[in-house]
């Protein structure tokens, strides 16, 4: 789980003829506030870089086979693929000798 960051002051509080308002300053010291925790977060969450005796991390790549969906994606593509260049194929050959073209 997430660590929660203590918050660095206690809460502001408003007077009481202003609640619901919050003035620029007050927003400024909130985006302060939420910087420093994030970048607090941040490095808190940071893996550290390995010093030269320490050991690298292994790599391990695990191979699955295909799922149900995705042969039926890849044949349904395929065969979409393969018959739209045969249609294209067959109507630019078809109009294509039917053009004339005339020289003045």
């Amino acid at each position: 789980m997430e660590e929660q960051v203590p918050p660095s002051q206690p809460g502001m509080q408003y007077p009481p003829q202003m609640e619901g308002q919050i003035t620029p300053e007050q927003l400024a010291e909130l985006k302060a506030r939420a910087r420093e925790a994030a970048l607090r977060q941040a490095f808190a969450t940071q893996p550290t870089v390995p010093g030269p005796g320490a050991p690298t991390p292994q790599i391990v790549y695990v191979r699955r086979n295909l799922t149900v969906a995705e042969v039926l994606l890849v044949l349904l593509l395929s065969c979409g693929i393969v018959t739209g260049i045969q249609m294209t194929w067959s109507t630019l050959s078809h109009f294509i000798p039917r053009i004339e073209v005339k020289v003045k």
